[in-house]
């Protein structure tokens, strides 16, 4: 499905994310967890994507535990606050020290949506953090 993609362009997965079937979840499940980057980055896109829009799909919580690319990890972070998830906080704890801000930010989303009992600490801190991403999550987090 995504073999053609350049890694770039989101225009082509948002053609692809736009003409999903249910049909094709699976397959989009399977190509997050499998050993092409590539593919995962692009299946871990549409997934978000379908996320966005409501659709109730099973989360790849497994993924996150896996090592995945980093993109690939950003996107379902980023899904969680669409996504019927139902994981421990403890699964995404290792991404708020990431060296990528954008991986702390939504890991820090993530951590507080699902309940970690550490969350006030971790805002406050996150509100100290060198990076604007992850002090403006944290801010956001906040207001809600």
């Amino acid at each position: 499905m995504f073999e053609d993609w350049d890694g770039k362009r989101v225009a082509d997965l948002r053609a692809a994310a736009d003409a999903l079937e249910p049909c094709d979840y699976a397959a989009l499940i399977a190509g997050c967890r499998g050993k092409d980057a590539k593919i995962a980055r692009a299946a871990s896109w549409v997934l978000k994507a379908a996320y966005d829009a409501g659709v109730d799909i099973p989360f790849p919580a497994d993924v996150l535990t896996a090592d995945p690319h980093w993109e690939t990890a950003l996107h379902l972070l980023q899904s969680v606050q669409h996504a019927p998830v139902d994981l421990p906080p403890e699964m995404v704890v290792h991404y708020l020290n990431h060296d990528k801000p954008m991986l702390r930010a939504w890991a820090l989303d993530a951590y507080v949506r699902l309940g970690g009992p550490e969350a006030e600490s971790l805002l406050v801190q996150a509100a100290n953090d060198p990076a604007a991403s992850v002090r403006a999550r944290a801010r956001n987090l906040v207001k809600k």
